[in-house]
Formats: C-alpha cells, structure tokens, sequence
C-alpha cells in the first residue's frame, strides 16, 4: 500500500515532484526507480513513486506497477539509482513486467508533461497517463508485442496525383512560404477565409518532410468534424500511410495504432484535436495550429490546458516551427505577434498577411436588420422571409442559425415589449 499521508496538523504534506516510498515485505531488487503513476485525487501522495526494479530501466520505458491492490501503468521517470549497500527507510514494492518491447518516451515528451503539471498545478502522473491511449494501459506486453508486429517502420512518403499537380500560388502565400522557410519560432498566419492558409500548411509539410526523411509534423485542429475534411487532403496529397489521427472520436483500437504509428516515426504527419498536443512524436520537427483562436482548444474537465499555448511551448523545446493560423486571431497571439515600435521590441511570434481570396471569390455581403423596427413579436423580418422566397422560387437553400436552444437570458413583457435591464 502507499505510504500513509500524515495528518496536516503534525506534517506538512511532500513536495510536489519529490517521489513518494511504497512499503513492501520483501525486496530482492537492487535498483529503485521513481516512476509517474495515476495516483488518486487529493491522496498528496506526490508526483512519483519509488519502486524497486531488478535492472536499471531507462527512463521513459512503460511498466506495470503495484498501486493498493491494482497493478496500474507507470512511467519511469529518472535515471536509477542503485540500493546496494543503501539502508532505505522502507522495503520498496517491485516493480512488474517492462513494456521494453515499445521505444521509451523520449526526453522532450516527458519535459513536456512536466511542464504541463507545473503549469497546469495537475500531478505528472495525471497528465502523463491521459496522454496515453486507454488500450495501451490494459495491454500485456505479449499482446504489445503482437501489435508491434504490424508495420511500423517509416517508408518515403508517396508521391500522389494531387501533390504531382500542385496548383500556382499567389503571391501572399509565396511570400509566407518564403518567411516561414528561411525563419524559425512560431508564426501567426493570418488571412482571411478563403485565401490559402490550408495550402500553406500543406506546402509547408511537404518541403519538411522532402528535406529531412525522419521529421514528423502535428497538423491540429479545433474540433473532430474537422478531422475527416483536412485527413482527406492531406491523404490526398502524401498517400494513406503518411497520415494518421488521433482524436476522441475514435475508438480504443484505432486511437491505440495511430499512437504507436506516431510513436515509432511511421506516420510522417499527425492530425489531431487538442489531446493530439501530447502524442508521442519523436521526430517532430513542425506544428501548424489552425484556428488557433477557437476555445476547444481548452481543455475544460479534469486535467485542464490550453493545447495552442502547449504547442509553442512544445515547438520551442523541441526547436520545431509552429505555424498559428486564423482569419480572427486570438487578443494573445495577436499581441505576442506585434512588430516592433520605439523602444518596443515587438512580439516572440512573426506575423504573415494573406489578406486576399485566393481567384475572383467575394466574402459574401452582409445586411444587418434592425429587430427593434420591425413590428411587435415579429420573429423573422419582412427582408429575410422576402430574401427566403426568392431562393425557394430558384430551387435554392436556404440556412438560419439560432443563437439561443430554448431559452432566454431576460425578463421580458411580450405585450408592451419591455425588457430588464438587469
């Protein structure tokens, strides 16, 4: 059992990140590893976990641990230290079978989840095993072994019809081609709906990944509707074994192959939502965020983060670029991306223009009615059923969006009109 808290009023509770002891009876183990753990909310047990190991395991290798009476997935987090000829204050529980036969996570993955923990005030342990695919953490390590058996070896990426026939580029996404090629950091790329910015990220992943045969790519977006549209480009563009996606959309078994395809460098480029931010991508060299202003980016329940700020912090640990795109920029990035003014120095990010749609596209023209002229209880104005009409006599559609599901946030006189004001 672990190590029993004692009560705040006679012992302050331990440091978080300093590893916590399990007791045992028996010990044969001449090495003790402190290993990142889900431990229970609220148990102040710490971020790690001392075990006892019977070899020297690297840190990063998955392993089975004893947690009360479960046996739970770890991560080894440090390097060992050796017991021989320690007197530890307690016998350490041993640790069970290694996950040896998967890659260990690698150094920047593991700052990034503690980062992560610091930031976000979550445990290591937390973070580390919600990054992990559910399926990976009920796997023996024969069956990992017959999953690894599978191809997981990175071949070159295919040239396909599409990429064979690429179209011309206007001039604003060759000069942001050309900024972000000759730059590195992160860029804001702001243009508006319709100029490019898709194609951008495009051309951008596939001159990476023509110039270096290892790099990988994480390619995010805001919400899993989004994910088949851009999956199908990209598959498009680089063929189907290059691409893969990771989103709670899909179920434990496919969430489990695209997380090892990445881990093991054969999926060149990864799509994913924001829990995408935590995968483990050895060779990644580039990030684009899109919409980088949407708010699902936020991580509302348990473990809460924001993956757009995670993804600058990740490109910067890692030394990849990251490409933030959007045609309405969040305040924050807007702000870190401000040129430079008198004594201030200006933004860490590089700001790109792409004003213009891309041929002789129009944003559509936009009509405000004004409700309080129109005649009491009147749903729908006279110009919109009019406008309605008109298409309805062409055969075309028409598409009404509603701000509210049911219910109002006032009180009001449906006689006189009256609202409160507060």
């Amino acid at each position: 059992m672990p190590k029993r808290t004692p009560s705040p009023s006679t012992e302050s509770p331990p440091e978080a990140g300093a590893p916590t002891v399990t007791s045992a009876t028996n010990v044969s183990c001449p090495w003790r590893l402190d290993i990142a753990v889900q431990t229970p909310a609220h148990a102040a047990l710490g971020d790690l976990l001392s075990y006892a190991g019977a070899e020297p395991l690297v840190p990063g290798t998955l392993v089975r641990v004893p947690l009360g009476k479960r046996e739970v997935l770890g991560v080894v987090w440090n390097e060992p230290t050796s017991l021989e000829g320690a007197e530890p204050d307690m016998a350490l529980k041993p640790v069970g079978a290694a996950l040896d036969a998967l890659a260990p996570l690698g150094e920047a993955w593991r700052d990034l989840v503690a980062f992560a923990g610091r930031y976000y005030q979550r445990s290591i342990g937390e973070i580390a095993l919600a990054a992990l695919p559910p399926q990976l953490r009920d796997l023996s390590t024969t069956q990992l072994a017959r999953r690894l058996k599978r191809k997981t070896t990175a071949g070159p990426v295919a040239e396909t019809a599409e990429s064979a026939n690429l179209i011309a580029l206007s001039e604003e996404q060759s000069a942001a081609l050309a900024r972000i090629e000759a730059g590195t950091g992160t860029f804001l790329l702001v243009g508006s709906t319709g100029s490019g910015k898709t194609e951008v990220y495009l051309r951008c992943v596939a001159d990476l990944l023509a110039r270096d045969p290892e790099a990988q790519a994480l390619v995010m977006v805001p919400e899993i509707n989004l994910t088949p549209q851009l999956e199908a480009r990209f598959k498009a563009r680089f063929g189907d074994e290059a691409v893969v996606s990771l989103h709670s959309g899909m179920t434990n078994p496919q969430r489990l192959a695209s997380w090892l395809a990445a881990h093991s460098g054969a999926a060149r480029i990864v799509l994913g939502t924001r829990m995408a931010v935590f995968a483990s991508i050895p060779g990644l060299k580039l990030i684009v965020v899109d919409e980088e202003h949407d708010p699902s980016y936020k991580q509302q329940e348990g473990a809460r983060y924001s993956a757009r700020d995670l993804a600058v912090w990740r490109g910067q640990r890692e030394k990849a670029k990251v490409i933030l795109g959007s045609a309405t920029p969040s305040l924050e990035s807007w702000h870190q991306s401000r040129p430079p003014e008198g004594d201030d120095p200006g933004g860490r990010y590089v700001r790109l223009a792409m004003p213009s749609r891309i041929g002789a596209g129009a944003l559509p023209a936009g009509r405000l009615v004004d409700m309080n002229l129109q005649p009491p209880k009147t749903v729908i104005s006279g110009a919109l059923l009019d406008a309605i009409g008109q298409r309805i006599a062409r055969g075309e559609q028409s598409m009404i969006f509603l701000n509210r599901r049911g219910y109002a946030p006032v009180l009001a006189c449906g006689d006189c009109g009256w609202k409160s004001e507060c």
